[in-house]
Protein backbone atom coordinates (compact mmCIF):
# COMPACT_ATOMS: atom_id res chain seq x y z
CA UNK A 1 0.00 0.00 0.00
CA UNK A 2 2.75 2.10 0.58
CA UNK A 3 4.31 1.81 -2.30
CA UNK A 4 1.23 2.58 -4.14
CA UNK A 5 0.57 5.78 -2.60
CA UNK A 6 4.15 6.93 -3.28
CA UNK A 7 3.93 5.99 -6.86
CA UNK A 8 0.32 8.65 -6.26
CA UNK A 9 2.05 11.48 -4.99
CA UNK A 10 4.88 10.94 -7.47
CA UNK A 11 2.90 10.89 -10.14
CA UNK A 12 0.88 13.72 -8.98
CA UNK A 13 3.99 16.02 -8.98
CA UNK A 14 4.93 15.24 -12.54
CA UNK A 15 1.80 15.87 -13.83
CA UNK A 16 2.03 19.21 -11.81
CA UNK A 17 5.60 20.32 -13.26
CA UNK A 18 4.41 18.99 -16.67
CA UNK A 19 1.04 21.22 -16.45
CA UNK A 20 3.06 24.81 -14.98
CA UNK A 21 5.81 24.33 -17.67
CA UNK A 22 2.91 23.52 -20.32
CA UNK A 23 1.61 27.42 -18.78
CA UNK A 24 5.04 29.38 -18.64
CA UNK A 25 5.66 27.88 -22.43
CA UNK A 26 2.34 29.05 -23.96
CA UNK A 27 2.55 32.66 -22.05
CA UNK A 28 -0.16 32.58 -20.89
CA UNK A 29 -1.12 35.37 -18.38
CA UNK A 30 -4.48 35.91 -16.67
CA UNK A 31 -3.69 38.51 -14.21
CA UNK A 32 -3.42 42.13 -16.15
CA UNK A 33 -2.58 45.27 -14.27
CA UNK A 34 -3.34 48.40 -16.17
CA UNK A 35 -2.24 51.49 -15.68
CA UNK A 36 -4.16 55.00 -16.51
CA UNK A 37 -4.36 58.52 -15.33
CA UNK A 38 -7.32 59.15 -13.22
CA UNK A 39 -10.36 60.23 -14.92
CA UNK A 40 -11.97 59.31 -18.18
CA UNK A 41 -9.78 56.47 -18.62
CA UNK A 42 -9.25 55.15 -15.82
CA UNK A 43 -13.05 54.96 -15.57
CA UNK A 44 -13.50 53.46 -19.28
CA UNK A 45 -11.15 50.56 -17.99
CA UNK A 46 -13.48 50.13 -14.93
CA UNK A 47 -16.81 50.31 -16.15
CA UNK A 48 -16.38 48.48 -19.76
CA UNK A 49 -13.31 47.02 -20.45
CA UNK A 50 -12.49 45.07 -17.27
CA UNK A 51 -15.81 43.17 -17.06
CA UNK A 52 -15.34 42.50 -20.71
CA UNK A 53 -12.05 40.86 -20.07
CA UNK A 54 -13.51 39.36 -16.75
CA UNK A 55 -15.81 37.39 -19.32
CA UNK A 56 -12.64 35.74 -21.11
CA UNK A 57 -11.32 35.04 -17.63
CA UNK A 58 -8.88 37.67 -16.88
CA UNK A 59 -8.46 39.00 -13.60
CA UNK A 60 -7.81 42.95 -14.14
CA UNK A 61 -6.37 45.54 -11.57
CA UNK A 62 -6.45 49.08 -12.43
CA UNK A 63 -3.50 51.21 -11.19
CA UNK A 64 -4.35 55.39 -11.34
CA UNK A 65 -1.74 57.84 -11.84
CA UNK A 66 -2.05 61.14 -11.45
CA UNK A 67 0.91 62.63 -13.20
CA UNK A 68 2.44 61.54 -16.93
CA UNK A 69 5.76 60.27 -15.95
CA UNK A 70 5.16 57.75 -13.70
CA UNK A 71 2.65 55.52 -15.66
CA UNK A 72 5.80 54.68 -18.23
CA UNK A 73 8.24 54.17 -15.81
CA UNK A 74 6.04 51.79 -14.02
CA UNK A 75 5.39 49.57 -17.38
CA UNK A 76 8.99 49.99 -18.04
CA UNK A 77 10.21 48.42 -14.67
CA UNK A 78 7.09 45.67 -15.12
CA UNK A 79 4.97 47.22 -12.38
CA UNK A 80 2.07 47.17 -14.88
CA UNK A 81 1.02 45.14 -18.22
CA UNK A 82 -0.44 47.72 -20.18
CA UNK A 83 -1.09 52.14 -19.35
CA UNK A 84 -3.90 53.97 -21.44
CA UNK A 85 -3.17 58.23 -21.34
CA UNK A 86 -0.57 59.18 -24.02
CA UNK A 87 -0.62 59.79 -27.41
CA UNK A 88 1.93 58.55 -29.76
CA UNK A 89 4.20 61.55 -30.53
CA UNK A 90 4.65 61.93 -26.51
CA UNK A 91 5.68 58.37 -26.25
CA UNK A 92 8.00 57.92 -29.11
CA UNK A 93 9.58 61.09 -26.92
CA UNK A 94 9.59 59.53 -23.10
CA UNK A 95 10.86 56.71 -25.13
CA UNK A 96 14.04 58.67 -26.61
CA UNK A 97 14.76 60.91 -23.06
CA UNK A 98 14.44 57.62 -21.04
CA UNK A 99 15.54 54.86 -23.36
CA UNK A 100 13.08 52.87 -23.60
CA UNK A 101 11.23 50.63 -25.30
CA UNK A 102 7.39 51.18 -24.90
CA UNK A 103 5.03 50.41 -28.38
CA UNK A 104 1.71 52.28 -28.81
CA UNK A 105 -0.62 49.83 -30.01
CA UNK A 106 -3.84 51.84 -30.91
CA UNK A 107 -6.23 54.88 -30.22
CA UNK A 108 -9.30 54.77 -27.91
CA UNK A 109 -12.17 57.15 -27.10
CA UNK A 110 -10.25 60.26 -25.99
CA UNK A 111 -10.90 63.76 -24.67
CA UNK A 112 -8.86 66.81 -26.51
CA UNK A 113 -7.28 69.57 -25.21
CA UNK A 114 -10.09 72.53 -24.15
CA UNK A 115 -9.60 75.90 -23.45
CA UNK A 116 -11.32 76.97 -19.84
CA UNK A 117 -11.90 79.85 -17.86
CA UNK A 118 -13.54 81.65 -14.71
CA UNK A 119 -13.79 85.17 -16.19
CA UNK A 120 -14.50 84.76 -19.89
CA UNK A 121 -16.68 83.05 -22.16
CA UNK A 122 -15.15 83.75 -25.61
CA UNK A 123 -12.48 83.67 -27.22
CA UNK A 124 -12.61 87.47 -28.26
CA UNK A 125 -12.36 88.03 -24.79
CA UNK A 126 -8.42 88.13 -24.75
CA UNK A 127 -6.87 91.48 -23.77
CA UNK A 128 -3.41 92.74 -23.69
CA UNK A 129 -1.48 91.20 -20.70
CA UNK A 130 -3.87 88.45 -19.80
CA UNK A 131 -2.82 84.71 -18.13
CA UNK A 132 -2.35 81.86 -19.71
CA UNK A 133 -1.62 78.61 -18.92
CA UNK A 134 -0.94 75.31 -20.31
CA UNK A 135 0.68 71.83 -20.21
CA UNK A 136 4.55 72.49 -19.31
CA UNK A 137 5.00 68.97 -21.29
CA UNK A 138 7.03 69.25 -24.76
CA UNK A 139 4.13 67.51 -26.75
CA UNK A 140 1.05 68.91 -25.51
CA UNK A 141 2.61 72.62 -24.51
CA UNK A 142 3.04 72.28 -28.81
CA UNK A 143 -0.54 71.28 -28.85
CA UNK A 144 -1.80 74.63 -26.87
CA UNK A 145 0.76 76.97 -28.57
CA UNK A 146 -0.47 75.64 -32.13
CA UNK A 147 -4.11 76.51 -30.99
CA UNK A 148 -3.31 79.70 -29.66
CA UNK A 149 -1.68 80.43 -33.38
CA UNK A 150 -4.38 79.24 -34.67
CA UNK A 151 -6.57 82.14 -32.63
CA UNK A 152 -4.53 84.36 -33.73
CA UNK A 153 -3.57 85.21 -29.90
CA UNK A 154 0.46 84.71 -30.97
CA UNK A 155 2.83 83.66 -34.00
CA UNK A 156 5.56 80.69 -34.09
CA UNK A 157 8.76 80.47 -35.63
CA UNK A 158 7.88 78.54 -38.70
CA UNK A 159 11.33 77.18 -38.64
CA UNK A 160 10.52 75.18 -35.55
CA UNK A 161 8.72 71.81 -35.89
CA UNK A 162 4.92 72.85 -35.31
CA UNK A 163 5.01 69.51 -32.90
CA UNK A 164 8.33 70.36 -30.94
CA UNK A 165 7.43 74.14 -30.55
CA UNK A 166 8.16 75.68 -27.16
CA UNK A 167 6.80 79.33 -25.53
CA UNK A 168 10.97 80.16 -26.36
CA UNK A 169 9.49 80.07 -30.12
CA UNK A 170 6.89 82.97 -29.85
CA UNK A 171 7.93 85.18 -32.05
CA UNK A 172 4.80 87.41 -32.14
CA UNK A 173 2.69 88.17 -28.88
CA UNK A 174 1.10 91.33 -30.11
CA UNK A 175 -1.16 91.10 -26.55
CA UNK A 176 1.82 90.73 -24.72
CA UNK A 177 0.02 87.17 -23.30
CA UNK A 178 1.03 85.93 -20.02
CA UNK A 179 1.90 82.35 -20.98
CA UNK A 180 2.78 80.24 -18.09
CA UNK A 181 3.62 76.31 -18.61
CA UNK A 182 2.50 73.90 -15.57
CA UNK A 183 2.29 70.36 -15.28
CA UNK A 184 -0.22 69.31 -16.39
CA UNK A 185 -2.63 68.14 -13.49
CA UNK A 186 -1.97 71.37 -11.84
CA UNK A 187 -3.84 73.13 -14.65
CA UNK A 188 -7.36 72.62 -13.41
CA UNK A 189 -6.74 74.50 -10.00
CA UNK A 190 -4.76 77.33 -12.09
CA UNK A 191 -8.04 78.23 -13.02
CA UNK A 192 -8.41 80.91 -10.31
CA UNK A 193 -5.23 82.65 -11.14
CA UNK A 194 -5.64 82.49 -14.70
CA UNK A 195 -7.59 83.86 -17.40
CA UNK A 196 -7.26 80.63 -19.82
CA UNK A 197 -6.41 77.50 -19.61
CA UNK A 198 -5.24 74.55 -21.95
CA UNK A 199 -6.48 71.55 -19.83
CA UNK A 200 -5.90 67.93 -20.95
CA UNK A 201 -9.12 66.07 -20.91
CA UNK A 202 -8.68 63.83 -19.13
CA UNK A 203 -7.33 65.78 -16.00
CA UNK A 204 -10.40 68.17 -16.45
CA UNK A 205 -13.04 65.72 -16.91
CA UNK A 206 -10.99 64.34 -13.50
CA UNK A 207 -11.20 67.59 -11.91
CA UNK A 208 -14.81 67.96 -12.44
CA UNK A 209 -15.07 70.19 -16.13
CA UNK A 210 -16.91 69.13 -18.71
CA UNK A 211 -16.22 69.91 -22.32
CA UNK A 212 -19.30 71.72 -23.04
CA UNK A 213 -18.03 74.41 -20.38
CA UNK A 214 -15.12 75.02 -21.94
CA UNK A 215 -14.52 78.32 -24.08
CA UNK A 216 -13.19 76.16 -27.25
CA UNK A 217 -12.41 72.44 -27.93
CA UNK A 218 -9.01 71.45 -30.31
CA UNK A 219 -10.15 69.71 -33.08
CA UNK A 220 -7.92 66.47 -32.20
CA UNK A 221 -5.91 64.58 -35.17
CA UNK A 222 -4.82 61.15 -35.09
CA UNK A 223 -1.27 61.30 -33.40
CA UNK A 224 -2.67 63.41 -30.49
CA UNK A 225 -5.21 60.38 -29.62
CA UNK A 226 -4.59 58.91 -26.14
CA UNK A 227 -4.09 55.21 -26.98
CA UNK A 228 -2.42 51.56 -24.95
CA UNK A 229 1.21 51.42 -24.62
CA UNK A 230 2.78 48.06 -24.06
CA UNK A 231 6.51 46.75 -23.59
CA UNK A 232 7.54 45.75 -26.76
CA UNK A 233 8.47 42.30 -25.75
CA UNK A 234 4.42 41.49 -24.46
CA UNK A 235 3.09 42.56 -28.24
CA UNK A 236 2.47 39.07 -29.11
CA UNK A 237 1.34 37.44 -26.02
CA UNK A 238 -2.80 35.94 -25.42
CA UNK A 239 -3.72 39.02 -22.73
CA UNK A 240 -2.45 41.96 -25.44
CA UNK A 241 -5.14 39.97 -27.85
CA UNK A 242 -8.00 39.95 -25.12
CA UNK A 243 -6.97 43.64 -24.43
CA UNK A 244 -7.37 44.78 -28.12
CA UNK A 245 -10.70 42.36 -28.72
CA UNK A 246 -12.54 44.36 -25.82
CA UNK A 247 -11.73 47.77 -26.91
CA UNK A 248 -12.86 46.90 -30.38
CA UNK A 249 -16.25 45.24 -29.84
CA UNK A 250 -19.61 46.49 -30.03
CA UNK A 251 -19.91 46.53 -26.42
CA UNK A 252 -16.94 49.08 -25.65
CA UNK A 253 -18.59 51.14 -28.84
CA UNK A 254 -22.15 51.15 -27.15
CA UNK A 255 -20.61 52.28 -23.93
CA UNK A 256 -18.40 54.94 -25.69
CA UNK A 257 -21.85 56.38 -27.14
CA UNK A 258 -23.79 56.09 -24.04
CA UNK A 259 -21.12 57.96 -21.40
CA UNK A 260 -18.49 59.59 -23.58
CA UNK A 261 -20.53 62.23 -25.40
CA UNK A 262 -17.54 64.69 -27.00
CA UNK A 263 -14.55 62.57 -27.12
CA UNK A 264 -12.87 61.81 -30.24
CA UNK A 265 -13.55 58.23 -31.45
CA UNK A 266 -10.74 56.32 -33.16
CA UNK A 267 -10.81 54.98 -36.50
CA UNK A 268 -12.13 50.60 -35.56
CA UNK A 269 -14.86 52.67 -33.89
CA UNK A 270 -16.02 55.05 -36.72
CA UNK A 271 -15.42 51.72 -39.10
CA UNK A 272 -17.71 49.76 -36.61
CA UNK A 273 -20.57 52.68 -36.97
CA UNK A 274 -20.64 52.73 -40.49
CA UNK A 275 -21.18 48.93 -40.72
CA UNK A 276 -24.39 49.19 -38.92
Amino acid sequence: MRRIMVSILILAGILSLAACSSGKASGEKKEIKIGATAGPYSDQIKESIKPLLEKEGYSVKIVEFNDYIQPNKALDEGDIDVNVYQNPRYLEQFNKDHEMDLVYLYAVPSAPIAIYSEKHTKLSDVKAGVKVTLPNDPVNMARSLQMMEQYGWIKLNPEIDATTVSEKDIIENNLKLNVVPLEAGQLPRSLGDSDFAFINGNFALASGLKLDESVAIEKTPDHYLVGVAIKNEDKDKPFVAALQSAYHSKEFLEYTNKNLVGFVKPSYQTELEAKK
